[in-house]
C-alpha cells in the first residue's frame, strides 16, 4: 500500500511474521546511494546491523548518519529509509521481530517488551557499536542464530530478544515531553532540504520560507524543537557525514571536505577537531564515537 504524504511517498510494507516464532531475517542487503524519494513502515520491529559503509537514515523527520558497526532500531510506528554516502554502498543485515509475542513473560514485564514508546523525536534510532557494544553483540548473536539453524535456536532467539529489549530500555533517553509533533511537521520541509542538500550553502531564509515561517520565528522554532540552531545542526550533519566517509572510503581529506560542502580545508579541519577532538587524519587512523 502506498500513501502520499506532504513530503515523501509512504509505502506500507507488512513483513508477515510466523505466529509460532515471530522473528525472521539474517540475510545480507546492499544499500545503494539512490536519492530518498519515499519512506516505508513495517508491521513489526526492524533491527539492522551495518557491516560496512556509511550513509544517512531518515526516520520520520529525524536525520541520522550511520557507519559500519552501528545498529538501527525502528519500531512499527516510524516511517524510514536509508541512503549510502554518495558514490558508495553499504552492507546491512536486517532482522524483523515482534518482541511482545516472541518472549514469554509475566504481566509485570509487559511494558519491557512494548517497543511502541521507543520512537519519536526524543529517541535515537541509530546506536553506535562503539558506544553500545553490548547491544551490538546481542544483535550479532541474533544474526548468527538466524543464519545457523543450530540446536536450541528458538530458545536462544527468545533469550536474546529479552536481553535486547532490556538493554534498549536502559539506554533510551526520556522522550521530549515539551516538544509537540506539530513542531516537527512545521519544520519537515527544512529538515528534508538539509538531508538531501547538506553539501550546499546554508540559506536560513529559504529554509524558513519553505516552512511558511518568518526567519526569526523559524530560528526560534528550530532551536526549541531540534535543540540546536539551524547552522549548528547543519554543520554537525556535515561533520558526521565526513567522519563516516573518512572511515569507509579512501578519498583524501580535501576531497571529503569538499564532498560535504566546506569551502576551505582549514575551516573543515578546525570544525572537525572541535566536534570530534582530533584531526580528520587522526580520526581516520583511530575513530572514536563522540
Amino acid at each position: 500500500m502506498r500513501i502520499r504524504s506532504h513530503h515523501f511517498e509512504i509505502q506500507v510494507a507488512p513483513v508477515g511474521l510466523e505466529p509460532a516464532l515471530p522473528i525472521r531475517g539474517g540475510e545480507s542487503y546492499v544499500q545503494l546511494d539512490h536519492p530518498i524519494t519515499c519512506l516505508h513502515v513495517h508491521d513489526c520491529l526492524e533491527l539492522g546491523y551495518c557491516c560496512s559503509g556509511s550513509g544517512v537514515f531518515i526516520v520520520g523527520e529525524k536525520v541520522m548518519p550511520y557507519e559500519a558497526g552501528d545498529v538501527s532500531f525502528i519500531n512499527h510506528t516510524e516511517v524510514h529509509l536509508a541512503r549510502s554516502a554518495p558514490g558508495t554502498h553499504s552492507d546491512w543485515i536486517w532482522i524483523y521481530l515482534d518482541p511482545a509475542r516472541l518472549v514469554s513473560h509475566s504481566a509485570e514485564d509487559v511494558p519491557l517488551f512494548d517497543a511502541s514508546p521507543l520512537a519519536g523525536p526524543g529517541f535515537n534510532n541509530i546506536l553506535s557499536g562503539a558506544s553500545h557494544p553490548a547491544i551490538a553483540r546481542v544483535v550479532l548473536r541474533m544474526i548468527e542464530e538466524l543464519q545457523g539453524g543450530l540446536l536450541g535456536r528458538e530458545s536462544s532467539l527468545r533469550a536474546l530478544s529479552w536481553e535486547l529489549m532490556i538493554l534498549i530500555q536502559r539506554t533510551a533517553p526520556p522522550l521530549q515531553k515539551n516538544t509537540l509533533p506539530y513542531d516537527y511537521e512545521r519544520l519537515a520541509p527544512a529538515l528534508q532540504t538539509l538531508t538531501t542538500s547538506y553539501a550546499m550553502p546554508l540559506k536560513v531564509g529559504k529554509l524558513a520560507h519553505s516552512c511558511g515561517l518568518s526567519e526569526p520565528h523559524f530560528r526560534r522554532l528550530f532551536t526549541r524543537t531540534i535543540g540546536r540552531p539551524p547552522r549548528t545542526y547543519w554543520n554537525d550533519l556535515r561533520l558526521r557525514m565526513a567522519a563516516s566517509l573518512l572511515c569507509s572510503t579512501r578519498r583524501s581529506v580535501l576531497e571529503i571536505s569538499s564532498d560535504v560542502g566546506f569551502e576551505t580545508l582549514s575551516s573543515f579541519n578546525r570544525l572537525f577537531r572541535t566536534r570530534f577532538g582530533k584531526s580528520p587524519r587522526a580520526w581516520r587512523a583511530s575513530p572514536v564515537e563522540s
